[in-house]
């Protein structure tokens, strides 16, 4: 068999980043195929990953994903060689398509989604991963919901491909746009089985919302499903399962692979698991401390976490010079240590100044530095002022935050001892004392 033996059975072809999608017929048995001809190049890297394709379609064995019909894989170290594939024609839209013509209802996406990630699984146990999954790549075989086939494995990884010499030009991004992932990026770990399940996790999305993912976090740290106003359609909002389904989404956009589920396996029994009665018991400590690490793993609670040494180490420091020049002049004080409040969202302090051995009059000092939108804020205040800004910086410039309070701690300490001064004064006029 040969290239010429597939005749186009239909006006137009699909045009990809690396070659040409067209529907044919054989001219003999009458089969009906997806030509795939990749453009005319001789980059190593591009005709190798034409092998890795073909090669990761073959190991899948069309269990989810089209059959190889006819394929010219081994001649992809001849640069004057046009490399093409035939596969099983899958005939119906793709996932991009049938979402905007009929959105899909909560338990026809959960379906879609479960069928992914069973095929992903099959691949990931070769191991085989696809690394572009997006709506366009996912045909939803005669328009059903259950029934999706993975598409264009063009940048596919599988273990089985021979090791060859090449390597990608660096400041090179994989992926695509759909969702870009920061293990993607140049430099990254581009061969995770955890990307592929994230990018699925991005498919469930765009089927309750119509929209891309983008990223995993945006500029506000938060995930696609949380920005404001929701993206995901009302009807499945109002549904009881959403709370969970949000939290499984959470889990799975995490930025660091650590934190997301870890096979496409854990990810599908946990939506499984969305229609079944999963009341936690009152001795379910395993469950309980589960939903407490998921929560700790958040985006935000990384980030507080990120920035807890930058604010407690800063803290500590103007607390124990304030403390020193009060002891040295002979004042003492009682109040609270620097303490995390908030979820970690603030440390703060506050001290009840007086003359030693005295027990009035005080003065009530308060310093808070509190970590807001990526920043990080200081303030303070005397009595029940308003408090006054200190320092107001990124989270990645802790030790300017440390250097600005210890700074301080002169000036500070001074306004206290100058609010007490003015409260040991005696009244011009002792008149009110006798009358």
């Amino acid at each position: 068999m040969s290239l010429e033996d597939w005749i186009a059975i239909e006006e137009g072809k699909r045009e990809g980043g690396q070659g040409t999608v067209a529907r044919v017929q054989h001219r003999v048995d009458r089969r009906t195929g997806a030509l795939k001809r990749l453009h005319e190049t001789k980059q190593t890297e591009r005709r190798y990953r034409f092998l890795a394709e073909v090669a990761g379609l073959r190991a899948m064995d069309a269990n989810g994903v089209p059959a190889v019909l006819e394929a010219n894989e081994g001649e992809w170290e001849n640069p004057g060689a046009t490399l093409y594939l035939v596969m099983d024609f899958i005939d119906g839209p793709t996932m991009q398509e049938l979402v905007q013509k009929s959105p899909p209802t909560l338990d026809q996406a959960l379906a879609a989604t479960l069928r992914v990630l069973e095929i992903l699984e099959t691949g990931h146990q070769l191991p085989l991963l696809h690394r572009d999954l997006k709506p366009d790549n996912v045909i939803m075989r005669h328009a059903k919901w259950d029934a999706p086939f993975l598409v264009d494995f063009g940048i596919a990884w599988y273990r089985e491909n021979p090791d060859i010499d090449f390597k990608t030009p660096d400041g090179s991004e994989l992926g695509n746009r759909f969702l870009r992932l920061p293990e993607f990026a140049p430099g990254g770990e581009h061969h995770d089985l955890r990307s592929d399940v994230a990018m699925a996790a991005g498919l469930l999305f765009f089927m309750l919302s119509g929209r891309a993912p983008r990223t995993l976090v945006n500029a506000d740290g938060r995930h696609p499903h949380e920005v404001t106003p929701s993206p995901i359609r009302p009807s499945v909002l109002e549904d009881s399962r959403w709370p969970k389904i949000d939290l499984l989404l959470r889990i799975a956009f995490q930025q660091r692979t650590e934190s997301r589920f870890q096979s496409a396996h854990e990810f599908s029994a946990r939506l499984i698991q969305l229609d079944g009665d999963n009341s936690l018991s009152h001795d379910d400590l395993d469950a309980e401390i589960a939903q407490f690490n998921e929560m700790i793993g958040s985006a935000v609670a990384r980030e507080r976490a990120d920035a807890a040494q930058a604010m407690e180490q800063a803290s500590q420091a103007l607390y124990g010079e304030l403390n020193r020049i009060w002891t040295d002049v002979g004042l003492q004080q009682g109040g609270q240590h620097p303490t995390f409040k908030s979820g970690g969202a603030t440390n703060e302090f506050y001290c009840v100044v007086s003359r030693k051995g005295q027990a009035d009059p005080v003065v009530i000092f308060r310093h808070k530095i509190e970590l807001v939108d990526g920043r990080l804020r200081a303030s303070w205040s005397l009595e029940e002022a308003a408090p006054s800004l200190e320092f107001d910086g990124s989270t990645a410039d802790g030790e300017s935050l440390h250097e600005v309070l210890l700074a301080s701690a002169r000036r500070l300490a001074g306004l206290v001892i100058g609010e007490l001064t003015r409260k040991l004064a005696p009244p011009r006029d002792l008149k009110p004392f006798f009358s």
